[in-house]
């Protein structure tokens, strides 16, 4: 269980757990999200806070997300890892 903020390169937030008002969760390391959150946070401990920098290679690479994350953007993320199970 994460909270997030998510940015793009150039400084334009696109997502925030926070500002959603609950905390994500998901199983790391499985596929279920973006590569650069597989390699990034596997094996981070509980408690951390965790600042990835993502090469669109690693997140969502020539196909954009909507108008939020254009084609090719390296991401930035700022992850608190809450728990594990």
């Amino acid at each position: 269980t994460f909270q997030y903020s998510g940015w793009l390169w150039n400084g334009e937030q696109f997502d925030s757990s926070w500002e959603k008002g609950a905390p994500f969760t998901t199983t790391i390391g499985t596929g279920q999200v973006i590569q650069g959150w597989d390699q990034g946070l596997v094996g981070q401990p509980v408690g951390s806070q965790v600042l990835l920098v993502i090469p669109p290679e690693l997140g969502y690479g020539d196909k954009a997300q909507g108008e939020a994350i254009p084609a090719n953007s390296t991401l930035v993320f700022v992850v608190d890892i809450l728990s594990a199970s």
